[in-house]
């Protein structure tokens, strides 16, 4: 039996697009934090370069912009397995395939981490060119806090 992997913390995105680029904040922000205990990547491509990036994870968390209708800046969390993954979340996506898509096609490909957490920041805006909008910008600390503390164990999943 192969040894733990250190959790990894993948943050989903393009800068140059507005609140799309909240997910690549919140995984620096993360990394800032706890530093060696964790593994960090950015994905600002399509998502099925996830597939390779989590293959041998155990503990995976991914943070990526969503627009389900949502306030923007607000969190949802979902843990793939306990409950479908909504597919709205991903319908507006700007990487191509959505997160749902993805966490589908790892699925059927059996590549899916054993366990895979999914923090949605609902977006405003994801404009090209654009800065954060200050909803989403306001809740990076909060949504890297929460995160932190899960990753550390301080907090029951919801």
């Amino acid at each position: 039996m192969a040894a733990p992997t250190l959790p990894l913390v993948i943050g989903i995105g393009n800068e140059d697009r507005s609140d799309d680029g909240v997910g690549p904040r919140v995984a620096r922000a993360v990394l800032e934090e706890l530093g060696t205990t964790i593994r960090v990547s950015e994905v600002p491509g399509p998502v099925t370069d996830l597939l390779d990036l989590w293959r041998d994870a155990d503990d995976v968390y991914v943070i990526d912009a969503v627009q389900s209708g949502g306030r923007a800046g607000e969190l949802h969390r979902f843990e793939v397995g306990s409950s479908p993954l909504p597919s709205r979340l991903g319908a507006t996506s700007t990487h191509g395939l959505s997160l749902a898509d993805a966490v589908a096609l790892a699925e059927s490909l059996d590549s899916k981490p054993r366990r895979l957490v999914i923090y949605g920041v609902e977006a405003a805006n994801l404009a090209a060119g654009a800065a954060l909008s200050p909803a989403v910008e306001s809740a990076i600390p909060l949504v890297a806090r929460r995160l932190i503390e899960e990753i550390r164990g301080r907090r029951s999943p919801r």
